[in-house]
């Protein structure tokens, strides 16, 4: 029953992220309703097999979501592109060190990758919710963190997320692709 939550989740978000990357004018209530529900199903089925990068990102956007449908201006909360991208600088950094450091494992490499991909995932979520970041970037930022959290889930066998971030990766880079396609067009 806990992996049918977990695909149930995983096809909801494709099919809500499909939404937002090819619909122009998607509707903010059904986004982050689809949201909300895809991610809680993730994080009770990713609880069950201790996959926490999963248990994070999901939880995260269950709660942004939830301010949004609530009304909540998260607009008004103050964090800027700049601090974000100041974050991600310091996984690179992570990720060079853990790869060329001695003694690490490829699990640990794994690790860390994934941590940047629940960082990016998260706080890309965030921004783009307070409309501090373009669809393009957030786009853009998905298919990075969603391509980052593959190794480690494989190794864990969460095969509901893997899925979904195969799939997650390829609907924001043609999303990308698309939008910069149309971006010649006046509105």
């Amino acid at each position: 029953m806990i992996a049918v939550l977990g695909w149930f989740g995983s096809v909801l978000y494709l099919i809500n992220h499909a939404y937002i990357s090819l619909i122009k004018d998607w509707k903010e209530t059904w986004y982050y309703s689809g949201n909300l529900i895809a991610a809680v199903a993730l994080v009770i089925s990713s609880l069950f097999i201790a996959s926490y990068q999963a248990v994070v990102i999901n939880g995260f956007w269950a709660v942004i979501s939830l301010l949004l449908l609530m009304k909540f201006d998260v607009t008004k909360l103050s964090f800027s592109k700049r601090i974000f991208y100041l974050g991600l600088a310091f996984f690179a950094f992570a990720i060079v060190g853990v790869a060329y450091g001695n003694g690490a494992t490829s699990e640990q490499f794994y690790t860390v990758l994934a941590w940047s991909s629940s960082y990016a995932f998260c706080l890309s979520y965030f921004l783009f919710c307070a409309k501090k970041l373009s669809q393009i970037s957030y786009l853009a930022l998905n298919a990075y963190a969603a391509s980052a959290l593959l190794p480690l889930l494989l190794v864990q066998q969460n095969w509901p997320v893997f899925t979904l971030e195969v799939c997650w990766a390829v609907i924001s880079v043609y999303g990308i692709f698309a939008k910069l396609e149309n971006s010649h067009l006046i509105d």
